[in-house]
């Protein structure tokens, strides 16, 4: 009767480590754009774990999940998006812009984050085609006479000069 048992808790132990492995597959899937490019870089996790993975340069992923594992999909000024894991191995996401995002914040002092309607005093903007219509072929460089309280000191001649943009004080960014 013991021997009969021992086969049978066995069986049953083998039969369930069988089940659980049949549980995990591969799913991939391509993710992309509203006008159908693909998105490299994009980060794909299962809800509720650490497990995750990102996007190759041609928007292609490939995830072990199992059936009913929510996927999260995120990427920055993209609206967020989740997909459950059905019968299917592949899953492709288009993902759509977040306006909210996009929002024009001012950071002041010790990094607080205020909108320019709040503000009481008088804040300079820079547009992208301030940048883009310059003559210089170093974004740092063109930022020259456009901001005010901005020192830029390029160091070096020849390809590659090194550039130093001071903004009001003895703060870098490099």
């Amino acid at each position: 009767m013991k021997k009969r048992l021992h086969g049978f808790l066995t069986l049953f132990l083998a039969l369930v480590v069988q089940l659980s492995f049949a549980q995990v597959s591969s799913v991939t899937g391509t993710v992309t754009d509203e006008d159908g490019l693909p998105l490299p870089g994009v980060n794909i996790i299962i809800k509720g774990t650490t497990t995750g993975v990102q996007t190759d340069f041609d928007g292609i992923y490939s995830i072990n999940a199992s059936q009913g594992d929510v996927l999260v999909y995120s990427f920055i000024g993209l609206v967020t998006a989740q997909k459950t894991v059905g019968a299917s191995n592949t899953i492709d996401v288009v993902m759509a812009t977040d306006a909210a995002q996009l929002d024009e914040v001012i950071v002041t002092a010790l990094g607080i984050e205020r909108k320019p309607r709040e503000l009481s005093y008088s804040v300079a903007s820079l547009d992208n085609e301030d940048l883009t219509e310059t003559r210089a072929l170093n974004t740092a460089t063109a930022l020259t006479g456009k901001v005010s309280g901005l020192q830029v000191n390029t160091i070096g001649n020849g390809v590659n000069p090194n550039t130093r943009v001071v903004l009001r004080g003895n703060r870098s960014i490099r």
